[in-house]
């Protein structure tokens, strides 16, 4: 048993190993990421570098205290060892997620979103005012009669689904 626990102890470590120099270097790259005025811009222990530093450091010292726990004879020890080792994987696995994310948002912010070109417009709206009567009540708002989104696959979708013949 203690062989196999052993076997699985050293494939968490080189997953960890892997998972936490990706987060080092998106945090470096996050940190480095062109945010526009750089003057104003302070680098403290909150910038993205230093936190997924410190981030790396807390899990590396968690991972070894795990790993001595799960390594203990009292099976209360071991199952809180497991639980331990458990939960910094998801949290090193999280951020990982998160900082992909936060990079993406950043690109796509730098890049701007795309206007799909050939797409009609619907106009809800008369382009010539309608004279009204000054008795008859305000007219209710035209109903939108679908939602535009910017992704020209959705629409060329939505086309196909709603063309009439």
């Amino acid at each position: 048993m203690n062989e196999i626990v052993l076997l699985l102890l050293g494939f968490l470590g080189v997953f960890a190993a892997g998972c936490s120099i990706a987060f080092l270097l998106l945090g470096r790259l996050i940190d480095r990421f062109p945010s526009g005025d750089e003057s104003n811009r302070t680098r403290s222990l909150s910038s993205p570098v230093e936190t997924s530093r410190v981030s790396v450091a807390l899990f590396w010292l968690l991972f070894a205290l795990g790993c001595w726990a799960v390594l203990q004879e009292s099976r209360v020890i071991m199952i809180a060892g497991i639980t331990v080792l458990f939960a910094i994987s998801l949290f090193l696995l999280t951020a990982l997620v998160f900082s992909f994310a936060v990079l993406n948002a950043l690109r796509g912010k730098k890049g701007g979103v795309p206007v799909p070109i050939g797409i009609p417009v619907i106009r809800i709206t008369p382009a010539v005012p309608v004279p009204v009567a000054a008795e008859v009540e305000p007219a209710q708002p035209a109903p939108v009669l679908r939602k535009r989104y910017n992704n020209p696959l959705t629409d060329f979708m939505l086309d196909a689904l709603l063309k009439k013949e």
